[in-house]
């Protein structure tokens, strides 16, 4: 199926997790998704990985494979395959993912080494997962007859529930705050793509985001700030003040996919099947 962002769901919020370093990582034979999600090192720099999905581009019917790296580019593992989107848990201890088979469809969660694989959600629809700050829940997309709406489940399993649906509009890729009360979303609601904030507590979602169709919402660490993608270029929003910023994102303006550094200076974000990094202040 072909989501709101006109890009198949396979390609879709499919996700690299930089967990200390960022280093750009070159396969013989696979394209490497770009950086979407970058986490603190709890660890030491040993143990240290980063985790992506990638395609063949050699058998493009092949299914996505998620596997994890160091940041010297060493020690590649497999961790699965027909599997995309992976995201870190908050203590980077179990990766959520999306099943991309159709046997196998639906959010799963499994231990950093592969191990352990568990499915929590069964529908064709579901991608994109968050995790909750504490870890307890992950939060998704799911299709239905008429839209994407958000859901959530328990990450150990359990029943899942609607956090958001509106038959009349899409509502994709979330990314939950630092502080577990709001989720940042892309949403159709309104005629036009723009990120929205849902509050948990009240069920209340308001637009933060103006102009352009605006994608791919990233919260930054001071859970104040959210970084998108517009344009081609990628642009941060004050979601108390309502002021937007646009970065030079560089040529070609194809720019997608920010995530804020942990210490807030810098944001990755992918351009032309590059990864690269810039200063979250000016662009540089």
């Amino acid at each position: 199926f072909v989501t709101s962002r006109g890009r198949n769901s396979h390609s879709s919020r499919a996700r690299i997790h930089f967990v200390k370093w960022m280093v750009p990582i070159a396969i013989a034979g696979l394209a490497a998704a770009p950086a979407l999600s970058w986490t603190a090192a709890a660890a030491g720099p040993s143990e240290a990985r980063i985790v992506y999905r990638t395609v063949r581009l050699s058998t493009p019917g092949r299914p996505p494979e998620v596997h994890s790296v160091l940041p010297s580019g060493g020690g590649r593992r497999l961790l699965a395959r027909g599997a995309d989107q992976p995201a870190w848990s908050p203590r980077r201890r179990r990766i959520a993912f999306a099943g991309t088979r159709v046997a196998q469809a639906g959010i799963w969660v499994m231990n950093a080494d592969g191990t352990g694989r568990r499915r929590l959600t069964t529908r064709p629809g579901d991608g994109e997962p968050t995790w909750s700050p504490d870890g307890r829940r992950i939060a998704y997309r799911s299709s239905s007859a008429t839209s994407f709406d958000l859901w959530v489940v328990p990450s150990t399993g359990g029943t899942r529930r609607p956090l958001l649906r509106t038959p009349s509009a899409n509502e994709l890729d979330p990314d939950w705050s630092p502080d577990g009360r709001r989720i940042a979303m892309q949403s159709s609601r309104g005629g036009q793509i723009q990120i929205w904030v849902l509050t948990l507590s009240t069920g209340h979602a308001r637009r933060v985001t103006r102009g352009g169709a605006s994608f791919s919402p990233d919260w930054a660490p001071d859970g104040r700030r959210i970084a998108f993608a517009t344009g081609g270029r990628i642009a941060v929003v004050d979601t108390v003040a309502r002021r937007q910023r646009i970065l030079p994102s560089g040529s070609p303006r194809s720019a997608d996919d920010p995530a804020w550094s942990p210490d807030r200076r810098r944001i990755a974000f992918q351009r032309g099947g590059q990864v690269l990094t810039m200063r979250a202040q000016d662009g540089g």
